[in-house]
């Protein structure tokens, strides 16, 4: 589930739509969390789908650190990559603020963070645009991302948190005992997955 203060814009004809913020969403809010809600198939029930289905469904999907395939069910499949992103996906299965996003900016995400399985060109528009997704990216630029997202999730106690009460189950439960000292933080490393021959 996405933020709700946001809504889905056109952002060019080449790109295509986007999210957008309505209001200012301050670093360290949690902008999107996997639900019970959102679409989750293994790679078998994923390639059992009609071809139609499946194309329609592939530009929007991502592979977990398990390797099923993720499909939010509300806009939260429309955020585009973008190099600098002001949010990223943690190892506690939220999109967290990494920057203050202000009204009317768009709400942007890290490919990079989302197992991408075919390196592809980006043309984010960014300054320093990478140009590519690589398979290697959360190895490559993983430690540089922790440091954004771990200083960014010690603020969720104090900014507003709209999705924290339907963040639930041993997610939060890890959150949690981070946020309270007890346990040390998740990085964003072990969300890599790489599937092996003959599974795509």
């Amino acid at each position: 589930m996405i933020h709700p203060n946001t809504v889905v814009r056109n952002v060019s004809p080449e790109i295509g739509v986007g999210v957008f913020a309505t209001a200012p969403i301050a670093r360290g809010t949690i902008v999107v969390v996997r639900d019970q809600y959102d679409i989750c198939l293994t790679q078998g029930q994923y390639c059992g789908l009609p071809g139609p289905v499946r194309e329609s469904m592939e530009t929007h999907m991502y592979h977990d650190r398990c390797g099923n395939l993720v499909l939010s069910w509300d806009h939260a499949r429309y955020m585009n990559h973008n190099c600098h992103s002001n949010t990223m996906m943690t190892g506690y299965n939220l999109e967290i603020a990494v920057r203050d996003i202000a009204a009317g900016e768009e709400v942007t995400t890290e490919y990079g963070l989302l197992n991408i399985q075919e390196p592809y060109e980006i043309h984010c528009g960014c300054e320093n645009c990478r140009g590519r997704l690589r398979l290697d990216d959360i190895e490559v630029y993983g430690g540089q991302w922790d440091l954004a997202i771990r200083e960014s999730l010690l603020r969720i106690p104090a900014v507003d948190q709209p999705l924290l009460p339907v963040f639930s189950g041993p997610d939060r439960e890890r959150l949690d005992a981070f946020l309270q000292g007890r346990a040390e933080y998740v990085s964003i490393k072990g969300l890599a997955w790489r599937a092996c021959a003959g599974e795509l």
